[in-house]
């Protein structure tokens, strides 16, 4: 849904005119329907590619390795025609017959997250154009299938907030399948004999047996551990992508929306609570604080820090004047969108009162005293941080109704991320399609022809149905030590300067028509110059989120943007005082980071603060409690 962008003084004379005059012009969308038929039709292909193997064995996105020649000649069989989706009928062979093995268990939380997009953006998508029933139903079944497997990620652990970082699937959901190719991992438990938790020390995740306590089927699922910042994030927009597909929906049970609320609920709430960080293994310092992620051994994942007074783990003291900018943009998200899909009265004055009021987050995002600030490094830029904060500001700003909370939001989406001053390697210069769409999604400048254009080739430019992982050499020997060189397509010529880890990269992004494949594009540095190979199907699900979100969202004209649909009115951003002496502190003004009180203690704080709230609210209407 496209809305105009307006100050709230005259919020009312914009709702008297759209009533009046049928609202603001409709915007067509980032790609039309039937103006690409090219695109169309490569992505009706990948769709395949992705759904009947990449997503085959829980609905979500995975790797797939093939064993050899003959696997890969059947793959490209089935994907050289259209006259099925089933593959079995197309080669005679069941898929997982003639896979090896599926891979990245361990990032399904970003990695499938991110894909999530494409199975609730096409179902959002079909409908709105009245396609066949069919075809609307069976991408239902699609939306239904990954929020029954998403729901595992906050119950195989135990529950009670605690995520998984990756989930795998060990029986298949037909019994009539073949086995999932997949070797059987090495389950590590929680804890030794004596109670101590494994392994020592933390690790950045380990197989473990299902924990759920018999809420899950037995013997069906385990997971993996030590969810990272990265890999919550991803999660948190999946939830909200099959959220926006659900919600309301009279043909999907709203027990599934019901059960997903109480999940997201959760979650907050470990992320809410106060901890003496000098009691937990993992951070360094002192001190109480929040924003850290809890894993099922009673410690901190191995990246378990969002709070802006983190820096990888080393957490900077209470009153001191620095801060991470990225963790920031990280925090805003995640909470925004655990609110969006629980509508918790606490997780909403944590935000609007705690984080954005007290903290005065908002503020950080483009304060520059005291910023650490590492989202880019020029050409030593750790891509994925970039795209973390790409799916943390759609969280922020796409969920926001708000025009004095979106305003700085904007400012950081435009300046800091999307187009810095001066930076040569940013979103704006990446050729990310999945950026470029977001970036559309989000801003209010005005979406025109020439970046739409822009994104729709660069869709077109990568190799998909199927997306392999062939090895791409723009450079040899002789040419990286020139440091110059003349790319695969015979007439780029790609100028190198030294990048990360002493590696030559092209002082210009490559089109993914000479790009090094990835099994996750948008992650992957988009200067890299060589790069790939191996028996890998790549799933490309952020392409595919790219592709079907720009058919869903509108390019809107200067001083509009997409906005959410169930996007939440909330109380007025503003800190509410304790007495002095409550924790050390008056808890006012930017003095109060990270001071407070802990655990249920803080959580009762603010449910008394959103009851005293409610009455000051002076009838603004508060929607889906």
């Amino acid at each position: 849904m496209i809305v105009p962008m307006r100050r709230a003084a005259w919020l009312p004379v914009v709702v008297a005119g759209v009533l009046l005059a049928g609202g603001p012009a409709v915007a067509e969308p980032i790609f039309p329907a039937g103006a690409h038929p090219d695109l169309d039709a490569q992505f009706r292909r990948h769709g395949r590619q992705f759904y009947e193997l990449n997503a085959r064995p829980f609905g979500l996105s995975l790797d797939v390795w093939y064993p050899d020649a003959a696997a890969r000649a059947l793959i490209e069989q089935f994907l050289a025609q259209d006259a099925s989706d089933d593959f079995q009928a197309v080669t005679g062979q069941h898929p997982f017959a003639i896979i090896s093995s599926y891979g990245e268990h361990g990032d399904l939380g970003f990695f499938g997250g991110n894909a999530l997009a494409a199975t609730a953006y096409e179902y959002l998508t079909l409908k709105r154009e009245g396609a066949p029933a069919a075809d609307v139903a069976r991408a239902r079944a699609r939306v239904v299938r990954a929020a029954e497997s998403w729901h595992v990620f906050y119950v195989v652990t135990g529950g009670g907030g605690l995520v998984a970082r990756g989930i795998r699937r060990v029986v298949p959901e037909d019994p009539n399948d073949p086995p999932i190719p997949d070797p059987p991992p090495t389950l590590v438990p929680l804890f030794d004999a004596a109670g101590a938790p494994l392994p020592q020390p933390k690790d950045n995740g380990c197989d473990r047996a299902d924990n759920s306590g018999a809420v899950l089927p037995p013997g069906v699922w385990t997971w993996i551990d030590s969810c990272s910042k990265d890999q919550l994030v991803g999660q948190v927009f999946g939830m909200v992508a099959l959220y926006e597909a659900m919600k309301d929906d009279p043909d999907i049970d709203p027990a599934l929306v019901t059960r997903m609320r109480a999940d997201a609920k959760l979650v907050g709430e470990m992320l809410m609570t106060r901890r003496d960080i000098t009691k937990l293994e993992g951070p360094t310092g002192e001190g109480t604080y929040d924003l850290i992620i809890m894993d099922a051994d009673g410690r901190p994942t191995m990246y378990h820090d969002l709070n802006p007074k983190s820096l990888e783990k080393w957490y900077f003291p209470i009153d001191s004047d620095k801060f991470n900018r990225f963790n920031t943009i990280m925090a805003l998200g995640i909470i925004k969108g655990l609110l969006h899909v629980s509508g918790d009265p606490s997780l909403e004055a944590y935000l609007y009162q705690e984080l954005m009021g007290n903290r005065q987050y908002l503020d950080l995002l483009n304060r520059e005293a005291g910023a650490i600030d590492y989202i880019y490094n020029g050409a030593n830029t750790n891509w994925d941080d970039p795209d973390m904060t790409a799916v943390a500001l759609w969280l922020a700003v796409y969920l926001e109704s708000d025009p004095g909370v979106l305003a700085p939001l904007r400012t950081f989406l435009e300046e800091r991320w999307w187009a810095p001053a001066g930076a040569t390697f940013s979103a704006v210069r990446a050729r990310q399609p999945w950026w470029h769409v977001i970036y559309m999604t989000l801003t209010d400048r005005g979406v025109d022809a020439a970046l739409r254009d822009e994104t729709r080739d660069l869709l077109q430019g990568f190799s998909l149905g199927p997306y392999l992982n062939d090895r791409r050499e723009n450079c040899d020997a002789a040419e990286l030590a020139a440091r110059e060189c003349l790319a695969l397509d015979g007439t780029t010529v790609l100028h190198l300067v030294d990048g990360p880890d002493g590696e030559l990269i092209a002082d210009e992004a490559l089109h993914p028509s000479i790009r090094p494949p990835s099994n996750y594009d948008s992650r992957s540095n988009p200067f890299a110059v060589n790069g790939g190979g191996g028996n890998l199907l790549n799933p490309g699900g952020d392409l595919l989120s790219a592709y079907w979100v720009g058919r869903y969202m509108e390019a809107g004209a200067t001083g509009q943007s997409n906005r959410s649909p169930n996007a939440r009115e909330h109380m007025p951003i503003g800190g509410w005082p304790l007495e002095p002496g409550d924790d050390g502190c008056s808890c006012t003004g930017a003095g109060a980071a990270d001071r407070g009180v802990a655990g249920g203690a803080w959580l009762l704080l603010l449910t008394l603060a959103v009851a005293a709230a409610g009455g000051r609210r002076g009838g603004t209407a508060r929607r889906d409690r």
